[in-house]
């Protein structure tokens, strides 16, 4: 469910702070990118919050397409918080 994946994902960054699919599981999950469940409504702190691991997880890609991939996500999550 949702809540219990934030406090998983949660658990997972803090045990693998810089592994960059530890930060991108988070960001995901914060900022409800998936469809394979449910998700419930997001705050602007949480959207915030993923934009972080969303860069975090670029920042650590050895791809250049990887690092735009992720630096899109984190500044659309950064949008939608705008508009809260």
């Amino acid at each position: 469910n949702d809540e219990g994946l934030k406090a998983l994902s949660a658990r997972v960054v803090r045990a693998a702070p810089n592994y960059g699919p530890a930060l991108c599981m988070r960001a995901v999950v914060l900022s409800g990118r998936c469809g394979a469940w449910v998700v419930g409504p997001r705050s602007a702190a949480e959207l915030k919050e993923a934009a972080t691991h969303f860069e975090g997880a670029a920042a650590m890609h050895p791809a250049p397409a990887g690092k735009a991939h992720y630096a899109g996500h984190a500044a659309e999550c950064r949008s939608r918080a705008e508009i809260m």
